[in-house]
């Protein structure tokens, strides 16, 4: 169903119900009225001469009565007194009048209950009965009983007719009211709609109520999805880029590590005895691959995210350890001394928990990595909550002054890098330097006393 025949029919069914419901109180309030006219009128009656008549002659009173459809005799001021009959009754309900009808036991019940006035429509059409105690209790006049034609009942067309035509009138008036507010929909319908055909043109409603409220809102909404795709299209461009840049340094150890294999292969196969230094290169490439892919990692999760995704406390003691004890036995392999010192008490720093860890592990790989046989590295945190500062310091062949301030972009390595290792990315720096910043943290790269690298990170609260 369209939205203005749902409209229309919605008011015309609930102008409907109100005026049937408005119409029924208004009968039951109007029947009120008219029991308590003709309780009123029957006291005030009997009590203007009519008790002495009827207790003088109870046989016969009130006299002949035939019913009149216009006369109206005079009560109370402001209540009419409808055309009706009187019955005279004891306070046992007995009328010596023959020609009494018997008292109603609907009336009885009820007048017996305590009420000083009863009602009851009869089964007759438009036929109601009101019975009215007298304020004395005594003599054959003590209960007056009055027989009135009633109203028209409240479910009927006098009293709906009116209802269904001022719904009708609703319904009209609704239909063309809705058509303004139904254009306006279908313009805002067709705005959205373009949206899935690449259409970048603003969606825009007109006026200053609800509607264009939700226009604007969609605008809002198409804005912010058109430069989220923005975003996702230039990181999507960006990792294909990254991608077809690295597949040749991928590729490339991993070509050196099966020629290792192979001919780790063919030397069993002649017979020869192995020693442990026959495999360590294959062990360093493999070492080198996981590093690789590890650092894709975290250089994909960097590029993807702006901020930080998590901000957790760290016990900076226990990541030093773990960051040690994981690299410890590639540095035994390589005869190199690694050794860690950490405060007594513990220094928590918020943070994300994964990153840093592959940042200090990074420094610490690059300093085991480009180290010599029988070389040093030592990791070292000293300070508080609010000021620290984590040294990663080598005697291996540091990194020239003029490369420092150039080793923490992507892809870039020191001479000494590429002479040792000249198949590697220049990844472990640049991501650290990375980590660092998002952290609010310093990087600082200095030469060694003696020789060597120390790298630094640096918290200092503000």
């Amino acid at each position: 169903m369209k939205l203005r025949a749902r409209l229309a029919l919605t008011l015309g069914l609930a102008t409907i119900s109100l005026l049937v419901l408005l119409g029924w109180a208004q009968s039951r309030w109007h029947s009120r009225l008219r029991v308590d006219a003709l309780a009123e009128a029957a006291i005030h009656r009997m009590e203007s001469g009519g008790r002495q008549r009827c207790e003088a002659n109870p046989e016969r009173w009130p006299g002949p009565q035939r019913e009149r459809r216009a006369r109206r005799r005079p009560g109370p001021p402001g209540h009419p007194f409808p055309p009706h009959r009187v019955f005279a009754y004891d306070a046992d309900f007995q009328s010596r009048n023959p020609d009494s009808p018997t008292f109603p036991p609907e009336l009885a019940q009820q007048l017996r209950t305590g009420n000083d006035v009863a009602a009851y429509r009869s089964a007759e059409p438009r036929r109601a009965q009101v019975a009215v105690r007298m304020p004395w209790d005594e003599g054959p006049c003590a209960v007056v009983l009055m027989r009135a034609k009633g109203p028209p009942p409240w479910f009927s067309g006098a009293v709906l007719m009116p209802a269904f035509l001022v719904a009708l009138v609703v319904i009209l008036v609704a239909l063309f009211a809705a058509g303004p507010i139904v254009r306006r929909v279908r313009q805002l319908t067709e705005s959205v709609r373009k949206l899935g055909s690449g259409s970048e043109g603003p969606i825009h409603v007109e006026g200053h109520d609800e509607i264009a409220e939700l226009g604007n809102a969609f605008e809002q909404s198409r804005q912010t999805i058109h430069a989220q795709l923005e975003s996702l299209r230039e990181r999507e461009k960006a990792l294909r880029n990254y991608i077809a840049n690295t597949t040749h340094d991928v590729i490339l150890p991993l070509s050196v590590l099966q020629g290792h294999l192979v001919s780790l292969q063919q030397r069993i196969e002649a017979g020869e005895t192995l020693d442990a230094k026959a495999i360590m290169p294959s062990i360093e490439e493999s070492q080198y691959l996981g590093s690789l892919l590890h650092n894709l990692n975290a250089a994909a999760r960097l590029e993807a995210n702006e901020g930080l995704a998590h901000r957790d406390p760290i016990d900076l003691n226990r990541l030093v350890e773990r960051v040690v004890d994981r690299h410890r036995p590639i540095a035994n392999r390589k005869q190199i001394a690694l050794d860690f010192a950490v405060p007594e008490s513990a220094i928590d720093f918020r943070g994300d928990l994964t990153l840093l860890e592959q940042a200090l592990g990074n420094v610490v790989q690059n300093a085991i990595r480009y180290n010599r046989a029988e070389g040093h590295v030592a990791v070292v945190l000293d300070g508080t909550d609010d000021a620290w500062i984590l040294k990663v310091i080598d005697d291996g062949p540091g990194i020239s002054e003029g490369d420092r301030a150039r080793v923490v972009e992507p892809s870039f390595r020191g001479s000494e890098a590429r002479t040792r290792h000249p198949h590697g990315m220049g990844l472990g720096l640049h991501i650290a330097s990375d980590v660092a910043k998002r952290h609010g943290l310093r990087l600082a790269l200095s030469k060694t006393k003696g020789g060597g690298l120390t790298v630094e990170l640096i918290h200092a609260r503000a």
